[in-house]
């Protein structure tokens, strides 16, 4: 006897791919980004995701199975500003590249996007020294003593307060849109981009 799926759960019989790999180089302290770190940000934020996804294709249609695609990109995608160019570009790349995978991948699989606000808690891209840098740069107070998830915690916050849900944005919300986008709710939705950033005005759609 079959167990009931959980409810929004994946479809039965289908292929969930999920690509969450990301970079992000600090640019040098005059703000300006060397060569190869443009290049090593593109290949893991852009042509990463594409490689795997045509990869993927061939095992997709080999089967013949219905299935979906995930890639995480960012709000940075949405949001012009300084002292992120590289990374920022890189990821309004990978927005268009999963409309692009969502043509190219039609109709057997479907591929969407899920873009966060900064994720501080549990994230290997900030480190304690750029968490420190980042303090430094919107004149955070802290104290060198201070734990590595206290000063990440201050950094945290701020970026909430940005939001009009004034709430951080964890891991587990990312996962949430994941688990959404890759189940049956979604099954109809493909080349999609879904902003999980707590409500960041900047990064509306205009």
């Amino acid at each position: 006897m079959r167990r009931p799926r959980p409810e929004g759960s994946p479809a039965d019989g289908g292929h969930h791919l999920v690509i969450t790999a990301g970079i992000y180089v600090s640019p040098r302290p005059d703000g300006t980004i060397p060569d190869d770190a443009w290049g090593l940000t593109f290949d893991v934020n852009v042509i990463g995701p594409a490689l795997v996804a045509d990869e993927a294709r061939k095992i997709f249609q080999a089967q013949g199975l219905r299935g979906s695609m995930v890639v995480t990109t960012s709000v940075n995608g949405m949001v012009s500003k300084k002292g992120s160019l590289a990374y920022d570009a890189s990821k309004a790349a990978a927005n268009h590249l999963v409309r692009e995978l969502a043509v190219e991948l039609a109709p057997l699989v479907r591929v969407n996007a899920v873009a966060p606000a900064t994720v501080v808690a549990g994230s290997s891209m900030f480190p304690r020294d750029r968490v420190i840098a980042s303090l430094s740069k919107y004149n955070i107070a802290f104290e060198e003593s201070e734990s590595t998830e206290s000063l990440r915690d201050k950094l945290a916050r701020f970026y909430a307060e940005r939001t009009l849900t004034k709430v951080p944005i964890l891991p587990a919300d990312q996962a949430e849109a994941i688990v959404f986008l890759t189940g049956d709710k979604a099954a109809k939705t493909t080349g999609q981009v879904l902003a999980v950033d707590g409500g960041l005005v900047e990064a509306f759609v205009r």
